[in-house]
């Protein structure tokens, strides 16, 4: 692997400038990421497509979410996922930072969503999202299931969250494609096979397809970031992350 192979798209946020930016267009297929700056007062209505489903996740700023008549207040990092026909309107109560992923749905994908039409929108809380441990971190290390597999189809999305000095340990999943969104705080080292590849905040990046890849912290440095998982073998990948994502059944938060 090669520095210049690695696809990342690190955003300049200004926060009283409304902006709208699609990240790594065509990186991965059937995936868009938009990365949305709203400023308070804003009123924006993401109208549904019928192909895709479509999350939001709230970085910064107090929001709320209107779905079908109900309304969701969030103030800091929140989340909400809708089917692929329900419309997002969404209030900016402070200036918002806000990223949107576009997953495209294919017939099989639709016909579990209207089977479960009843569990739509899926919305939460970032910092209630279940926390999971797996065989490749540390005992520190807080890594979060915000949308675990099987919520949504052939999709899966998480957090994970540690500072100097850990390691997450190499590790490969081909069946599934990755992004990682970093939030402003991060400061770490991809490990992506024999590569080692500094990370900043507020970047979009790809983990290559089958890379052999993990994260080291030292000193002052922290990692924060979600990763974004769009499965290609569900049946596979889902057996896989129940394996490797055990639920903790504690709800640990860092007070540094």
């Amino acid at each position: 692997m090669k520095r210049e192979e690695i696809a990342e798209e690190i955003l300049t946020i200004n926060s009283e400038i409304r902006s709208s930016c699609l990240m790594l267009e065509q990186e991965i297929p059937g995936a868009s990421v938009y990365h949305h700056m709203m400023l308070e007062g804003d009123d924006t209505k993401f109208m549904a497509d019928g192909e895709f489903v479509r999350i939001l996740f709230l970085c910064s700023g107090a929001a709320s979410f209107l779905v079908d008549g109900e309304r969701y207040h969030y103030e800091e990092k929140a989340f909400l996922a809708a089917r692929h026909d329900q419309n997002i309107q969404v209030l900016a109560e402070t200036n918002v930072d806000v990223l949107e992923i576009r997953w495209v749905m294919g017939e099989r994908d639709i016909q579990e969503i209207n089977e479960n039409r009843s569990q739509y929108p899926i919305t939460g809380a970032y910092l209630a999202a279940q926390q999971y441990r797996d065989p490749f971190k540390s005992e520190k290390t807080i890594s979060r299931a915000i949308l675990p597999q099987r919520t949504i189809p052939r999709f899966a999305m998480g957090s994970v969250e540690t500072y100097g000095d850990d390691l997450i340990g190499q590790h490969a999943h081909p069946l599934l494609d990755q992004f990682f969104f970093s939030f402003p705080e991060n400061h770490m080292e991809l490990l992506i096979d024999d590569l080692v590849y500094p990370m900043g905040g507020n970047s979009l990046l790809h983990i290559p397809l089958g890379s052999n890849h993990g994260v080291s912290v030292k000193g002052d440095q922290v990692a924060h970031y979600i990763w974004i998982d769009f499965i290609q073998d569900p049946e596979k990948a889902n057996q896989y992350l129940d394996e490797v994502h055990k639920p903790t059944g504690t709800m640990r938060s860092f007070d540094r």
